[in-house]
């Protein structure tokens, strides 16, 4: 079993999450149709407090 640098390109397959339509993380997962931060798609009411979730920053990731 190769656990170097060959096994890299098979993490590169899909996104497991996008970013959610309520809370603007980088949470929503596409399968399970769920967002990991603020719950949307699995309930009414939201995980954690907007504005515990709003406070925090959501910067884009540098790609380099």
């Amino acid at each position: 079993m190769v656990k170097g640098t060959t096994s890299f390109g098979r993490h590169s397959r899909g996104k497991t999450h996008i970013r959610c339509r309520r809370c603007g993380r980088h949470a929503y997962h596409v399968r399970k149709k769920q967002c990991a931060a603020c719950g949307y798609g699995r309930s009414s009411k939201l995980k954690k407090p907007l504005r515990l979730i709003l406070s925090k920053p959501v910067s884009p990731r540098s790609k380099g």
